[in-house]
C-alpha cells in the first residue's frame, strides 16, 4: 500500500512524488480551474437588461472530479506526516494539506449549488445551508477576508467622495448620485492609509527588470494591438525563450473566459477568447507577470526537485500575485495600488458599511455606478461611458462570486483579495533587492518569501544551484 510505513525519507518522498506524478493536481490544483461557468458570456445580456438571471451551474465540478483528487490527495497524506524531519516531505506534507482544503471548499460549492433533479444525489436545505457556511470559512482559511477599517478607508475614498456636493447641473450624474446613496449603508470613518511604495525603489527594481526581462519581451511591438491569437502567439514565443516549451509547457485559448492565467500543474498559459484586445506595452507587462513570475519561479522549483514549490507552497498566492504585479509596475516605472476594486466587491458583498450581506446583483448595481461617476470626464456621463462602467463591474462581481449561484448574499470567493494583500509585504522585501543576486532568490519557487519557513525552501533551492 502507497500509505505503508516507509522508514527511509528519501525513499517516502519518491512514492509522493510519484502520486503527484500520475496526479499533478495533488499538489498543484487550483480552484478557479474549476469554478468556470456560464455567466460570463451571459455578460451582454446582463447588462443590457435582456436577462435577469445568471448561470452559474459548474460544468467541470461533479463528484467524480472531487473524487478524482480526494483519493490520490489522502493516499499522500497517509504516506506523508505532520512534523517530517525531511524538508521536502514537511513542505510537500504542507502543501498538499493546503490543496486538500481547496478541494473541501470545492466540494462545499458543489453541494451547495447542486440541482437535485439533474442527479442521483440529494440535499436538504439545511445540508445546503451547512455547505455555504463551511464554503465562506474554507474561503477565509484560504485567502483572508475583507477588514472593515480597510474596506471603510478605501470606501470613503472611491465610494462616498461620489456623493459629494459638485457643480454639475447633469441630471445623469445627479441620479447616479442619488442612486448610489440610496444603494450604500453607512461607511464608517477610518485612518487607513493606502499603501505605496517610494518611486525610487519602484525605479530602481525596474531597472533590475528590465536588465533581466528585456529579452523576454522584445518580440512584442509596443505600438500594435494584439487581439486572441496575437496574444497566444506571443505568449508562445515567451515560453521559448523562457525553456519553458521544451519541458512540456504550452498555451490555450479557454472559452468563455476573458482571463489570462498560468495553471503550473498543467504546465499551461491560458487566454480567454473574449479577452480584449491589448496594446502592445500592456502586453509586455502581462507577459512578464504570466511568464517571469507564474511560470518562471515554477521552473525553477522544478528543476531543484521541490515539488511543493514547483506548484505553490501552501498560503503562497498573495505574495505570488502581488510579486506578479509589483513586476508589472517596476517594469513600466509606475506603481498602482492593485486590488481595490475586489476588495471593495468583497467588502459591499460581506455588508461591511453597515447594510448587511449583499448577492451579486445587489453588488453590481453598486459597482458599475461608482464607476461610471468615477471615469466622467466632461461634467456628463455618456452612454458609452455607462457601458464601460457596467463591463467592468461586471467583470470584477463575476470573478468574486464564483462558485457561488448569485442569489447566496455574503458569500464569495476571496480568491483574488490576494492581489491587494501581498503588495505592503513584496515591496518590503523588494527594499533590500540591489543586485540581480538579490533578485535571482525571488524566482526560487511560488514562494511567499516574506515568511521565514517559505525563505528556507528558497534558501535550499539557491544551494543546490550554486
Amino acid at each position: 500500500m502507497l500509505y505503508e510505513k516507509v522508514v527511509d525519507p528519501n525513499q517516502k518522498i519518491s512514492r509522493v512524488e510519484q502520486v503527484v506524478e500520475e496526479v499533478p493536481e495533488v499538489a498543484g490544483l487550483q480552484s478557479y480551474e474549476y469554478l468556470r461557468s456560464a455567466a460570463n458570456s451571459q455578460k451582454e445580456a446582463f447588462i443590457n437588461g435582456d436577462i435577469d438571471e445568471l448561470d452559474f451551474t459548474l460544468p467541470d465540478l461533479d463528484l467524480d472530479a472531487v473524487l478524482r483528487l480526494r483519493d490520490p490527495m489522502l493516499l499522500a497524506l497517509r504516506t506523508l506526516m505532520p512534523n517530517e524531519t525531511n524538508p521536502k516531505s514537511e513542505a510537500l506534507y504542507r502543501a498538499i494539506e493546503y490543496r486538500y482544503t481547496e478541494l473541501f471548499m470545492l466540494n462545499m460549492a458543489r453541494i451547495m449549488n447542486y440541482d437535485d433533479s439533474s442527479g442521483d444525489e440529494h440535499y436538504t436545505p439545511a445540508e445546503k445551508s451547512e455547505a455555504e457556511t463551511e464554503f465562506k470559512l474554507a474561503n477565509e482559511a484560504l485567502y483572508g477576508k475583507p477588514d472593515k477599517d480597510v474596506f471603510s478607508g478605501l470606501a470613503q475614498k472611491k465610494l462616498v467622495k461620489k456623493l459629494a456636493p459638485k457643480d454639475s447641473d447633469d441630471d445623469g450624474i445627479r441620479t447616479l448620485r442619488a442612486e448610489l446613496g440610496n444603494l450604500l449603508g453607512e461607511i464608517d470613518e477610518s485612518n487607513y492609509a493606502p499603501f505605496s511604495p517610494d518611486p525610487e525603489l519602484v525605479a530602481r527594481i525596474g531597472a533590475l527588470i528590465h536588465e533581466r526581462f528585456d529579452y523576454l519581451v522584445d518580440h512584442i511591438d509596443p505600438a500594435k494591438i494584439y487581439e486572441v491569437a496575437d496574444i497566444e502567439q506571443a505568449m508562445k514565443i515567451g515560453l521559448e525563450k523562457l525553456g519553458a516549451i521544451e519541458l512540456g509547457w504550452d498555451t490555450k485559448v479557454v472559452p468563455h473566459s476573458s482571463d489570462l492565467s498560468t495553471s503550473a500543474h498543467q504546465r499551461l498559459m491560458e487566454i480567454g477568447e473574449n479577452r480584449l484586445a491589448l496594446p502592445g506595452q500592456e502586453l509586455k507587462g502581462k507577459l512578464l507577470h504570466e511568464e517571469a513570475v507564474h511560470a518562471g519561479r515554477s521552473i525553477n522549483a522544478e528543476k531543484a526537485g521541490w515539488i511543493s514549490a514547483a506548484y505553490g507552497q501552501d498560503g503562497y498566492l498573495p505574495f505570488e500575485e502581488s510579486f506578479a504585479t509589483a513586476l508589472e509596475d517596476a517594469y513600466n516605472g509606475k506603481f498602482t495600488d492593485h486590488g481595490q476594486d475586489q476588495y471593495l466587491v468583497a467588502g459591499l458583498a460581506y455588508g461591511l458599511d453597515n447594510h448587511g450581506p449583499r448577492d451579486f446583483r445587489e453588488t453590481y448595481e453598486i459597482m458599475w455606478r461608482s464607476n461610471a461617476l468615477k471615469n466622467t470626464k466632461k461634467g456628463n456621463v455618456s452612454d458609452s461611458e455607462i457601458a464601460k462602467a457596467k463591463s467592468s463591474a461586471f467583470a470584477v462581481c463575476y470573478r468574486m462570486f464564483r462558485g457561488t449561484n448569485g442569489h447566496q448574499k455574503g458569500i464569495i470567493y476571496l480568491k483574488d483579495l490576494a492581489y491587494f494583500q501581498g503588495q505592503e509585504p513584496v515591496w518590503n522585501i523588494l527594499k533590500n533587492v540591489h543586485t540581480q543576486a538579490d533578485l535571482d532568490i525571488l524566482f526560487a519557487g511560488k514562494l511567499d518569501n516574506s515568511r521565514p519557513d517559505h525563505q528556507a525552501i528558497a534558501e535550499q533551492i539557491m544551494s543546490q544551484a550554486a
